[in-house]
């Protein structure tokens, strides 16, 4: 190869290096922090009158403060796979917690490993399958342990002159809480909705805020130390609510989660009530990285509210909850829609239904006749005006002034699980769901502080012949012969 070659080949490599480069400082980091099982009321920057969470709200002061962010469903492995892949639940498979989602979903880093970025996880992972949830580099931790937080400033270190995506995921304050809390418990603020053996956590649940209140701050110490600030979309959240009345459920407690977005001098500190979804995440980070939204994604950009261009984002987000397929599993299905202001509920197996159908002589399946006993107070239709009812403490579904409002988020809440092809419909049957937690098995060997116990009658045991596959039944009739 003569000089004249070699000099055109070494150019073009020094050119495209620097367009590279061009192109790589054009496109933002993004630091995604999720804490576990924090309820939203448990903050300063949302309310709370305790110093807290100082690192959470210093951040707020830095960054735009969501009021109205919302997971689709307040327990682990759902909400995070909303977070992963920008689809709903039931559309992506994954509905009951511990199981996967389908097989063919496409994750965040199907969408962004295209547009040139390192997509890396550290912490908690708890979505499967992993032929799905891929990432460049994982950064685990022991299940209930602190962050590997030396191993994070590694990656932070070496990842320069690529644009990456990081999840970090705290095992915090997810329990078990210490036995002997230091926190005061003359000091902790109880919500209104707490009952007494749920108080009496919060000491053990504010010291494990405290542990991953010091790993949020040690990750932006990392980011400032690495000079990645500036040029990295940093998202604080957690994924839902704590506790038996937060989790496993669909009021607010449980799904409107704190979100706070700092990227300096693109987006303006502040607060937007902009309503808005766990399943608008994956398109938002798409577009501000320069792609286009992937089109099988249920959520929308809001970019738009990040830059001020827009206070509004979606009328409607919904969410939903399957007490089969958990410890102390259960037939007790829930669905809602929550707009700006309302909020529906609707549970498919109240205990006033099971009455009705009894009085038009209907046989009663004896586990649904069980899930709905424990929910005895529990109507079939709830509905709350959360700007006067924050804690969602008065039903307003009977009322006649609210009549109109309810019909129409009836209406928008099964026109979308008709689209999501959920299982449920009004007055119709609930299926059995395969899960690892069966509904005709006593479960009081189980062994643990966390445990709820499902202690099935003795009469009922092995009863049950047939268990529906949850991604067979929610499949699209296109996708029903692949599994």
């Amino acid at each position: 190869m003569n000089r004249t070659v070699v000099k055109l080949f070494f150019l073009i490599g020094i050119l495209s290096g620097t367009a590279l480069a061009e192109w790589a400082a054009e496109k933002p980091n993004f630091v995604f922090f999720l804490g576990d099982d924090q309820l939203i009321y448990d903050y300063g920057c949302y309310g709370l009158p305790l110093d807290l969470t100082p690192v959470t709200d210093a951040l707020a002061k830095e960054g735009m403060v969501f009021d109205q962010m919302f997971t689709a469903q307040a327990i682990c492995a759902p909400s995070r796979s909303v977070l992963f892949t920008g689809q709903y639940p039931i559309r992506n498979g994954c509905f009951m917690n511990h199981t996967a989602v389908r097989d063919e979903t496409k994750t965040v880093y199907d969408a962004l490993k295209p547009l040139g970025y390192s997509v890396a996880l550290a912490g908690k992972v708890h979505v499967k399958p992993s032929s799905v949830f891929r990432w460049d580099t994982y950064i685990g931790s022991n299940r209930h342990e602190p962050l590997a937080l030396d191993k994070i400033d590694d990656y932070l270190s070496t990842v320069k002159g690529q644009p990456f995506c990081l999840f970090i995921t705290s095992s915090f304050p997810h329990g078990p809480y210490p036995k002997n809390p230091k926190f005061p418990g003359e000091k902790t603020v109880a919500h209104p909705y707490m009952n007494s053996s749920q108080t009496k956590q919060l000491p053990g649940y504010y010291d494990n805020i405290e542990i991953k209140e010091n790993e949020l701050a040690r990750v932006l110490e990392m980011l400032e130390k690495h000079g990645l600030e500036k040029d990295t979309v940093f998202v604080y959240s957690s994924d839902h609510g704590n506790g038996s009345d937060a989790k496993f459920t669909v009021y607010d407690r449980g799904l409107n989660v704190p979100f706070i977005v700092r990227w300096p001098g693109k987006v303006k500190p502040g607060r937007t009530d902009a309503l808005t979804s766990y399943v608008d995440i994956l398109p938002t980070f798409v577009e501000l990285a320069g792609g286009q939204p992937p089109e099988d994604a249920d959520g929308k950009s809001f970019c738009s509210v990040l830059m001020g261009d827009a206070s509004e984002h979606h009328e409607t987000v919904f969410g939903l909850m399957t007490q089969q397929g958990v410890w102390d599993a259960h037939i007790f299905p829930r669905r809602s829609a929550r707009g700006k202001r309302y909020h529906y509920i609707h549970n498919f197996n109240a205990l006033e239904r099971i009455r009705l159908d009894e009085q038009a002589g209907l046989t009663i399946d004896p586990f649904r006749l069980l899930g709905a006993q424990k929910h005895p107070a529990t109507p079939e239709e709830e509905l709350y005006d959360t700007q006067a009812d924050p804690f969602e403490l008065v039903n307003l579904a009977d009322e006649p002034g609210f009549k109109q409002v309810k019909a129409e988020l009836k209406k928008e809440l099964f026109a979308w699980m008709k689209e999501q092809n959920d299982f449920l419909t009004e007055g119709g049957s609930i299926p059995y769901l395969k899960s690892s937690h069966p509904l005709d098995q006593d479960s009081g060997d189980i062994k643990s502080s966390m445990a709820h116990i499902y202690d099935c009658p003795e009469e009922l045991e092995g009863a049950i012949a047939e268990y529906q596959d949850p991604h067979v039944l929610t499949a699209p009739e296109k996708l029903k012969q692949i599994y």
